[in-house]
């Protein structure tokens, strides 16, 4: 980082640029900052993808055999299945 004496040396050479050097300056500048946060947003969403793909996967099919979800109702025929009836018991 650089230091107070550092940043007003910069600082002053900046002000004694002309405006159209500035200006370069200026956008030079904002568009290398621009490519180094993009870089970095990169950089962050590629490790997170890495770490997704890395974890270990629920099985799907121990989801179904577990029963219902918190905000799934149970149905009928699941409660048949439960207490040994089958889809004609429950009709008669």
């Amino acid at each position: 980082m650089p230091t107070d004496d550092e940043y007003e040396q910069t600082r002053r050479r900046f002000d004694e640029l002309e405006v159209e050097q500035q200006a370069q300056f200026l956008i030079e500048a904002s568009a290398s900052a621009l490519a180094r946060g993009i870089e970095q947003a990169g950089k962050a969403l590629a490790d997170g993808l890495q770490d997704v793909v890395r974890r270990p996967r629920r099985s799907s099919c121990a989801s179904q055999q577990s029963g219902p979800g918190a905000a799934e109702p149970e149905t009928a025929q699941r409660q048949a299945q439960k207490g040994g009836e089958t889809s004609a018991d429950a009709q008669s």
